[in-house]
């Protein structure tokens, strides 16, 4: 990978969401929506997990997500946000979680 000057980094803006609701995609394996609480904004979060993970593996939980992505379609709903994961393998791919208990909102540095 190329690296990248620090002031490309903080270009990207992270937040601690929470799902507050998850669905799956109709007519798909893999993508799931969800929408995602900051603090007072809503947001949706479309993702490749739910072959992974079932919707109800995120509700109520907090999670780490790249808030200023420019808003892109896919199969007609738009997608506002990006949760980071982890991933090793298509087995194994782990979204990134706060520790402990933080508000929504918070900014991830």
């Amino acid at each position: 990978m190329e690296e990248i000057d620090i002031s490309e980094f903080k270009r990207v803006e992270m937040r601690v969401g929470r799902v507050v609701r998850a669905s799956r995609v109709a007519g798909t394996d893999r993508l799931l929506l969800l929408e995602v609480d900051f603090g007072g904004t809503t947001r949706r979060a479309l993702t490749g997990l739910g072959h992974l993970y079932d919707p109800s593996h995120f509700e109520g939980k907090l999670y780490v997500f790249v808030t200023n992505l420019k808003p892109r379609k896919v199969r007609g709903l738009v997608s506002e946000c990006m949760i980071l994961a982890a991933m090793t393998s298509e087995e194994k791919i782990v979204p990134v979680a706060p520790e402990s208990e933080i508000e929504p909102g918070a900014s991830v540095a």
